[in-house]
């Protein structure tokens, strides 16, 4: 027996049946799909994730709390260390002979690499950048980076008194004593921060 067209409508066209609601089987249908397993390590993936994310907060933060604690130690010692060398200028008695060594143990602590190189030279005259190295090390000397070597040749590139001769450098200045000038700090660290807008409204009251 055939099944009982639809009725027509008034322009005398069949009207079109709704498709049948979705079940609330056919609905989870979808989510039967996806596996445990691949939600379980998703799941596990970003957990780890947030803990790296926690963990390079608190490493970045560690670092920086460092570096400011370092930098206020190398000038204490400094001033400590240049206001002794004064007060040991001044008197009339005699040093012991161990404080002199103790003294030059950290004579290049906060200098400029160029001027702690360039002192050097002039006491020896030549030396080798391996020689440069020791003698850096020796005054306690902080280098930036873990190369050294790259460190003092782009340092003495730039000097007047001195000069490449072969795989050494060599004193070429005067006998003049070199001024040891204190190394400045990163000035992302020093400069304080200003708010958005700051900037035009201090213009606007000038």
């Amino acid at each position: 027996m055939d099944k009982a067209s639809p009725a027509p409508n008034k322009k005398g066209h069949p009207t079109r049946t709704a498709p049948p609601a979705k079940t609330l089987a056919t609905a989870g249908a979808a989510d039967d799909r996806v596996a445990l397993e691949a939600t379980a390590y998703l799941r596990g993936l970003f957990q780890e994730f947030e803990q790296q994310k926690q963990r390079y907060a608190a490493l970045t933060a560690d670092l920086l709390s460092l570096e400011a604690r370092i930098e206020l130690a190398e000038k204490t010692l400094c001033l400590t260390r240049d206001h002794l060398a004064m007060a040991i200028e001044k008197t009339d008695s005699g040093v012991p002979t161990d404080w002199t060594k103790i003294l030059n143990r950290v004579r290049f602590v906060g200098m400029r690499l160029a001027d702690a190189c360039v002192a050097l030279l002039q006491e020896h005259a030549k030396m080798t950048p391996k020689e440069l190295v020791y003698g850096l090390n020796c005054g306690m000397f902080r280098f930036r980076t873990n190369s050294p070597l790259r460190e003092i040749h782009a340092a003495l590139l730039r000097q007047n008194s001195v000069k490449k001769v072969g795989n050494a450098w060599v004193w070429a200045g005067t006998s003049d004593q070199i001024k040891m000038r204190f190394r400045v700090l990163k000035t992302e660290m020093t400069e304080a921060p200003t708010r958005p807008g700051a900037v035009g409204l201090e213009e606007s009251k000038s």
